[in-house]
């Protein structure tokens, strides 16, 4: 009897070891696991969020700067809200979103080999045309399709951070005119139209809207030409305000054609904020109706040839009541334009935060490659 007591504590005993030492290697073996995971973790979508609770930082990490230039991107340390935004890799863990300029993943291969928790958001953001980005370069992001990616950030309006060549700033100065700033603008108008280019051929489009810029010359428009292109630019620095505001008219011509979404300074600071009507080249009409003020453009698809859009700008210069009605949305802004001042009152850092902390679950983005280039293929970008 002693002897089957003692068999059986000795029994029960060696069980307990057993299940000691399975559950404390079996727990080894998940931090290894977990740390196999973070390192090289493809895809995570659906990301969940924590309530970002009290003024607590949420950072938001670029992994590079645009191009790898010093002066590009946004200050370090930049605040928005209670987010804030920087180049300090060792804040990876820390940071709740991880952006990626299309540029800053040219060093980087697949399967990842950085930090990464289920939790973080990657977002892919580029303000480059397709065009450009792909001139020369053998660039292409599909080694991070099949959902690396959660979001993306650029011009496009299909982006889930919409990231416009427009600040708030200028927009809001450019949506609060009245009708005493477009009397203002008229009375100074003297000359009838302006362009300042400095690349000449780079692209395919730098070279059409070249050539489109000459037709019209050759089809009688004054066209005062300054830039790199035409060996004039710091002549151009030297013009007096009261000479840029002369002008009625400015080629707000792109440097790429038939691009989504692509309207940049070319029409806003060069074309709208000076007062001057902008001539468009580039982008679809389609596009620019969404995205500018009813009726504040002329755009080269209305037109049969160059000779007849000349015929036209010459027709307003020497009218001036037709030439006013492009600042009729000034006058009586209606829906468009208030709708226009509600999608450019913020900026892309603000949206990027608000969306961020607003614990929308993420999507992953499968086609990453799709987005920026393929939708483009053909059009703007040559097959």
């Amino acid at each position: 009897m002693k002897e089957t007591k003692c068999l059986l504590v000795m029994i029960t005993f060696v069980f307990m070891l057993f299940a000691f030492v399975s559950i404390f290697l079996l727990d080894i073996a998940k931090e290894q696991n977990n740390g196999t995971i973070e390192r090289n973790v493809r895809a995570l979508p659906w990301p969940t969020h924590a309530e970002n609770k009290g003024n607590k930082t949420t950072w938001i990490l670029s992994w590079r700067r645009p191009w790898g230039y010093k002066f590009k991107g946004h200050d370090e340390g930049h605040a928005t809200g209670s987010c804030k935004f920087t180049y300090d890799r060792s804040k990876l863990k820390q940071s709740k979103a991880v952006l990626f300029h299309y540029t800053s993943l040219d060093e980087e291969e697949m399967p990842w080999a950085h930090y990464r928790s289920p939790s973080q958001i990657f977002v892919f953001w580029f303000n480059d045309n397709p065009s450009y980005a792909r001139n020369g370069e053998t660039r292409h992001p599909n080694r991070f399709d099949g959902g690396f990616i959660n979001w993306t950030m650029s011009y496009l309006q299909e982006s889930d951070v919409f990231m416009p060549y427009l600040e708030p700033k200028v927009a809001e100065n450019i949506f609060n005119r009245k009708q005493d700033d477009v009397n203002m603008f008229i009375s100074k108008k003297t000359r009838v139209a302006l362009w300042v280019v400095n690349d000449c051929e780079l692209l395919r489009g730098s070279k059409l809207r070249m050539k489109y810029a000459n037709a019209l010359v050759e089809a009688g428009l004054p066209l005062d030409r300054y830039g790199w292109c035409f060996s004039n630019k710091q002549a151009y620095k030297k013009l007096s305000d009261e000479v840029l505001l002369s002008y009625k008219f400015y080629l707000a011509f792109e440097d790429a054609e038939k691009c989504r979404d692509y309207v940049t300074e070319e029409f806003w600071k060069n074309g709208i904020e000076m007062g001057r009507v902008p001539v468009v080249w580039g982008p679809k009409k389609k596009d620019l109706e969404y995205l500018a003020p009813p009726g504040s453009y002329i755009h080269t698809e209305d037109f049969e040839s160059p000779a007849k859009l000349v015929e036209y700008l010459l027709y307003l210069d020497k009218n001036d009541e037709a030439y006013r009605e492009y600042f009729n949305w000034v006058r009586n802004p209606g829906t468009e334009v208030e709708r226009l001042k509600k999608l450019y009152q913020q900026t892309w850092q603000e949206r990027l935060c608000e969306k961020v902390l607003s614990n929308q679950p993420a999507k992953a983005e499968k086609f990453i490659s799709y987005i920026q280039y393929g939708k483009d293929w053909g059009q703007c970008i040559d097959v």
